[in-house]
């Protein structure tokens, strides 16, 4: 499917003053990403709290955005954009979710190291 001339032109708009068109990227496209994070909630069993939910999807249109905006565009205009978003965002959605998932293990080990190294010696562990 190709995409909507509406997609084509949000794009150019975008891609020729991104500053004035960001929220309307983000307007438009906001259902996509939260879509797109709810299911890899889903699918992958991960735990998260609405508010880190929150932080995974404003996490995605940061790395959307990076270095004038270079993942969008590498899109194809004979394809549909909203599936080429699709995939770039889960792409993101699920290292960002690795990532946190990573950081959480360290601080879970840490404060079980930190928690064995503080007990009393000689008392029940």
């Amino acid at each position: 499917m190709k995409a909507s001339s509406t997609d084509l032109q949000l794009l150019e708009d975008l891609f020729a003053a991104p500053t004035a068109n960001w929220r309307r990227f983000i307007d438009r496209y906001a259902s996509t990403v939260i879509q797109v994070v709810q299911h890899a909630r889903q699918s992958q069993k991960w735990t998260l709290t609405q508010k880190d939910a929150d932080a995974v999807v404003v996490a995605t249109f940061e790395r959307l955005a990076e270095n004038d905006l270079e993942i969008l565009r590498r899109f194809d205009t004979s394809g549909s954009f909203t599936t080429f978003l699709t995939v770039a965002a889960r792409r993101i959605v699920i290292q960002e979710l690795q990532d946190r998932g990573a950081e959480q293990r360290i601080q879970t080990a840490l404060k079980d190291d930190s928690a064995r190294r503080l007990q009393i010696p000689g008392s029940a562990a």
